[in-house]
């Protein structure tokens, strides 16, 4: 398992309240959790991540777009990055995402992103991860580093027994991300998700609290 830090920020006056914190939420003061690896750093996003992420997202656009749900280059901006922003925050206030950035931690760089959602809590306790890497990153470890550092944080603080993940059977770097990292390949769910406007079939993927250690 590899090292991590884990560290919450709260503003003073959140005192645990649900409306207070969707209120912040919603004024861009939701609690800023990261976590530390030896070369990365992850954490939620912020509003003056906007130049970063429309940049690296530009100028990965035609390596992910294979990969990801259909998205329109032209919409990848400062709006859309802030409309992107609140339904996160929100969506966190209610525990049913959590968005972060990866950023090198020596220049601070942005390099891709995770997100946890589909948040299921009582009897079942599970959660959907997916990822992104842009281009100029990959085949650098950094995607291998990063999961590796925000899993104990799903199953330690979050709570989650379960983790699933959803990868095309093409994308061969995601598959052996996923093994490597002990996911277990549960089979083909056929017509899944649109890429690209097409439905794809895709292979799920799990990861269980037990499995972890």
């Amino acid at each position: 398992m590899s090292k991590y830090k884990f560290k919450v920020i709260k503003p003073k006056s959140f005192k645990g309240n649900r409306l207070k914190k969707i209120a912040y939420a919603f004024k861009g003061y939701f609690p800023h959790n990261y976590i530390e690896s030896d070369r990365i750093i992850i954490r939620h996003p912020r509003r003056r991540d906007w130049k970063s992420w429309v940049n690296l997202r530009r100028e990965s656009y035609n390596f992910l777009y294979k990969w990801e749900p259909y998205w329109n280059i032209e919409n990848c901006n400062r709006s859309n990055y802030m409309k992107q922003l609140r339904l996160q925050r929100s969506k966190a206030a209610y525990d049913q995402a959590y968005s972060f950035l990866c950023f090198k931690k020596n220049n601070k760089e942005l390099i891709g992103g995770i997100n946890i959602s589909n948040i299921q809590r009582s009897v079942v306790q599970t959660c959907n991860i997916g990822y992104w890497l842009g281009e100029p990153n990959i085949k650098k470890g950094y995607m291998e580093e990063s999961m590796r550092s925000i899993i104990p944080y799903i199953f330690k603080n979050l709570k989650i027994n379960r983790i699933q993940a959803f990868t095309l059977n093409n994308n061969i770097s995601s598959r052996n991300l996923l093994e490597k990292l002990n996911f277990k390949n549960e089979g083909v769910l056929r017509e899944a998700m649109k890429i690209n406007n097409v439905w794809e079939d895709h292979i799920l993927y799990a990861l269980l609290n037990s499995d972890h250690g």
